[in-house]
């Protein structure tokens, strides 16, 4: 064997292992963010690392009336471990409903929340990616407890990720009265994201929301409303920003397991809204 046919067989066998480097720091360098609007993943801050996001929401659309809603989330997320997040929202919500037999009421609610996210199984080491997450939230005559089950599920050599999440969450708002009305909601996000590049993904996201009277986690409940809403995602992570914006519509699959009049049009839940867009940025430092 010559020197040189030597050297052109080490040549052809470094470079798969060169690529398959490449490839997998790419991913690793890309493990934080987060392709959808809705959906959690399991992927978090490493430790010490911290981020600064800005979310903002616009809903708008009932049956019978003229509905728009602005959310505002300001937050900040630090990683405690590689394993442990921990994060705090500044919140800012404004509504305005007008119908016609009703003059035009609005509604702005500040609030604050903390958002503690605990990973038990990687997705990039283990079948599958497990996280468990909490947050509680208070503002203007508002309370809330959230608890979500986060999944994860990456293919195509962590290109294609699937993700899944099971929310409960408790909700208390204080009435005309003093005193605080209760109502709860179980919801299931799944959402399905392709990297078209490493700095460029889209995605698809399916919401099930279904409300309750009552507390689901801390009391008694009744189930009293079902919607979902469906739409694309595209993300761009960048540097020194990563930007999401997503868009969802309302699908014709409502349900109201009170049966009252009204409560449904066309397969719609008159209640909820019919579109929303999200857009996040954020940036590490």
């Amino acid at each position: 064997m010559t020197m040189r046919s030597f050297r052109r067989r080490i040549l052809c066998g470094a470079a798969p292992l060169a690529f398959a480097a490449i490839t997998l720091l790419s991913n690793a360098a890309k493990a934080d963010d987060q392709p959808f609007a809705t959906v959690y993943t399991t992927d978090i801050e490493a430790q010490g690392e911290k981020e600064i996001e800005q979310n903002f929401a616009w809903s708008s659309g009932h049956a019978h009336e003229a509905f728009q809603e602005i959310e505002s989330r300001s937050e900040f997320e630090y990683g405690i471990t590689d394993n442990f997040q921990g994060s705090f929202y500044l919140n800012y919500a404004w509504s305005r409903t007008h119908s016609p037999m009703e003059p035009a009421q609005t509604s702005s609610l500040p609030g604050v929340s903390g958002e503690f996210i605990y990973r038990l199984m990687n997705v990039y080491f283990d079948p599958i990616g497990l996280a468990l997450y909490v947050e509680p939230s208070i503002g203007n005559g508002t309370r809330s407890f959230e608890v979500k089950a986060l999944f994860q599920k990456n293919f195509l050599n962590d290109r294609l990720r699937f993700a899944l999440n099971i929310n409960a969450e408790d909700n208390w708002e204080k009435n005309g009265l003093g005193h605080f009305d209760e109502s709860s909601a179980l919801e299931f996000f799944g959402g399905l994201a392709y990297n078209l590049t490493p700095e460029w993904s889209i995605a698809a996201e399916l919401d099930n929301e279904r409300g309750f009277d009552g507390l689901i986690l801390g009391g008694a409940s009744t189930y009293a409303e079902n919607a979902y809403f469906f739409g694309p995602t595209v993300s761009y992570v960048g540097h020194p920003f990563k930007v999401t914006f997503g868009a969802q519509a309302q699908l014709p699959w409502a349900s109201d397991p009170t049966h009252t009049p009204g409560a449904l049009d066309n397969g719609y839940l008159a209640g909820a809204e019919r579109f929303r867009i999200h857009l996040r940025i954020a940036t590490d430092f």
